[in-house]
């Protein structure tokens, strides 16, 4: 069952705005990047000096200037040099954002000259900043593109996405345009917080919490007015707007652990450890935030710590809540997220070593960094194939185990000598452990079908059903795709149970099941099928011996439609006093019998010929198998009756 059949407006609205804030995302970070690393920061404020020209009134912490020897009082003697020189208006003077060269004249006359260059730490920070928002976009973007119409994965892109401009502008060197991204980032940043957690932890109830998110969304449409109506009028975002968002963050992580410790006991307990998992992850990723960089700025002004190093917390806690996605079974990530890391280190490294060649540097310099540029890339793409191989390599496993639930036989006459190959069971005893791996591998087989088929049906039923809960509103073509899918998943069902424990052996006699198994066998292929039934009416009476034989003629049945490349088959079923006997003849490739019981070198069994086999001499029968390649392949099966029976029963 797939979404894409069902595309409505709703959903091509999502991938509208999914593609329009990720190039919004790639053109702004682009900008951001690039001005940081080619034209810092520099951080000076300036006066008038007396006479002409400027002097420092101040040296912002967070500008390139910091760490240079300038301080108050130094008088700028000359500015120039690429890129070129801007000064911003501020209350006290300006403010000089950049310049190439800046020469000072210290009080005692001294001369220092500087130029704007950004050093290895801020190629790093650069480059670790990028590989943050790469790994909050990648799994943003991922989850929100697998299931576009779940609400709560939405709210989780948006979130991620509003967590990565953060970063970008924490970590930015360039202030013009990311202290306008940072206000809005942080007059958002608490709604978001709210809204999606609440959406996730009290799914059943969010309604209830409706006035309080729209409480929030009216205070960041309001601030962001405000912000709005400041740019208009060339004005700086005033400190105590700062300091309200960063009581609108606390205040929030206050009010959400309230209502976790209120709504606690309504939950079970698989809830609560998931709410507690949430919890832990929102409050230890914004621990450093708040008390080493919002309390100290409310209280004294100063932080203990640079913003952006208090913001490396929100990645570890947009990894947990996709951890809860993944127990909820809103997401399937654990293949994907080793390849977001790969993606993310890559990228961020090649964005650092280009940044260094940016820079300008000796031939020699340029052919090494080329030369690691090489071996990165040939890494990354190492680690892509073996990624691949391994999806591969599980792909084949899975198969693998499938086809060795099935009775792989066939038969054949020698192809050389024209003689019959007849070959006797050998004793089943070694196998005992190939027979706990046969009944791992169908409980394997079972746990798949589930998630590969049920699973995926009450996933898709579930958002959908979530969206309507949100909503209200649901269309008819909407109603049909969820008729649909239960139907889908009634007939998975019923499918599931046919292939366990058909219902038919306990309905109708052993006739009536092996003539229900032809019939539903002709509609999954063109093979020819004869049933010749001698047993006398209500034979055989033990229903041991009835379910067993069904259980493994459909063995052979069914190996011989997926294995034998037959064209016609036959089963006959005769008895005497003493036993049952069954013959399944196929005209098909056949297979060496002896091959089939040996382990492969890959240390693959026949767990099928080794279950069927083990069905029949639990109840003191035997099996014999003529076959050889080229040829068809004739099964034999003799079942005692009667006290025999029961003794091995």
């Amino acid at each position: 069952m797939t979404i894409g059949t069902n595309l409505s407006f709703s959903k091509l609205k999502t991938r509208l705005l999914l593609a329009a804030t990720l190039v919004g995302y790639v053109l702004l970070a682009a900008y951001i990047h690039y001005v940081s690393l080619r034209a810092p920061y520099i951080g000076l404020e300036l006066r008038p000096a007396a006479g002409s020209g400027w002097t420092v009134s101040a040296v912002e912490e967070e500008g390139l200037a910091s760490g240079w020897e300038i301080g108050p009082g130094d008088r700028i003697a000359r500015m120039d040099g690429s890129p070129k020189p801007r000064l911003i208006p501020a209350e006290s003077g300006v403010i000089l954002s950049r310049a190439g060269r800046i020469e000072v004249e210290k009080p005692d006359g001294r001369k220092l000259e500087f130029r704007s260059r950004t050093g290895t730490d801020g190629i790093a920070q650069a480059a670790f900043s990028i590989a943050m928002e790469l790994t909050m976009l990648g799994i943003g973007l991922y989850a929100v593109r697998t299931q576009p119409e779940s609400r709560v994965i939405r709210s989780f892109y948006a979130l991620n996405w509003l967590m990565a401009l953060c970063i970008l502008a924490s970590f930015s060197a360039e202030r013009s345009v990311s202290d306008l991204v940072s206000s809005y980032a942080s007059v958002w940043l608490p709604y978001l917080l709210l809204s999606f957690y609440l959406q996730l932890a009290f799914r059943t109830v969010h309604s209830r919490f409706k006035k309080l998110r729209l409480a929030y969304q009216a205070c960041s449409v309001l601030f962001s007015a405000y912000i709005a109506s400041l740019i208009a009028m060339s004005l700086d975002v005033p400190k105590w707007l700062e300091d309200w968002m960063n009581c609108a963050v606390i205040g929030t992580l206050a009010l959400l652990a309230v209502l976790t410790l209120a709504f606690w006991r309504s939950f079970d307990r698989t809830e609560q450890n998931q709410l507690l998992v949430l919890f832990s992850a929102l409050f230890l990723s914004l621990l450093p935030y708040t008390f080493l960089y919002a309390i100290p700025q409310l209280a004294r002004g100063e932080s203990i710590v640079p913003i952006e190093y208090t913001l490396a917390g929100l990645v570890p806690f947009s990894c947990a809540i996709t951890y809860l996605l993944v127990a909820r079974s809103m997401l399937d990530m654990r293949l994907y997220i080793p390849r977001l890391l790969v993606h993310s280190f890559y990228l961020g490294a090649a964005f650092a070593l280009f940044s260094l060649a940016a820079k300008g540097m000796s031939t020699l310099s340029a052919c090494l960094l080329f030369a690691v540029f090489a071996l990165l890339t040939w890494g990354y793409q190492k680690s892509l194939r073996r990624f691949r191989r391994r999806e591969e390599r599980r792909a084949e496993w899975l198969e693998r185990q499938k086809r060795l639930l099935s009775v792989r036989l066939g038969g054949k006459n020698g192809a050389d000598g024209g003689t019959d190959s007849r070959r006797e069971l050998p004793d089943m005893a070694p196998f005992g452990r190939n027979l706990l791996e046969a009944q791992q591998s169908e409980r394997m087989r079972v746990a798949y079908y589930l998630h590969d088929h049920l699973l995926q049906n009450m996933i898709f039923l579930s958002r959908d059903l979530e969206e309507l809960h949100d909503t209200g509103a649901a269309d008819r073509e909407q109603v049909a795709v969820w008729l649909k899918c239960v139907y889908d998943s009634q007939r998975d069902i019923r499918a599931l149970c046919d292939d366990l424990y058909p219902p038919i052996i306990d309905q109708g006699d052993l006739k009536e099941a092996l003539q229900w198994l032809l019939r539903t066998m002709k509609e999954k292929g063109e093979i020819r099928m004869e049933l010749a039934y001698e047993l006398a009416p209500g034979e055989p009476a033990n229903e041991s011996v009835k379910i067993n034989l069904f259980r493994a003629v459909r063995e052979y049945v069914h190996n011989v439609f997926k294995h034998s490349g037959a064209s016609g088959m036959s089963i006959r079923l005769w008895g005497d006093r003493q036993a049952i006997h069954c013959t399944i003849v196929d005209d098909g490739d056949g297979f060496d019998v002896e091959a089939a019981l040996r382990p492969s070198p890959e240390g693959e069994r026949r767990f099928g010929l080794l279950s069927a086999f083990s069905q029949i001499r639990h109840l003191g029968g035997d099996t014999d198998i003529r076959s050889s390649p080229g040829e068809g392949t004739t099964v034999a099966i003799r079942l005692p009756l009667g006290e025999e029976v029961r003794a091995h029963a």
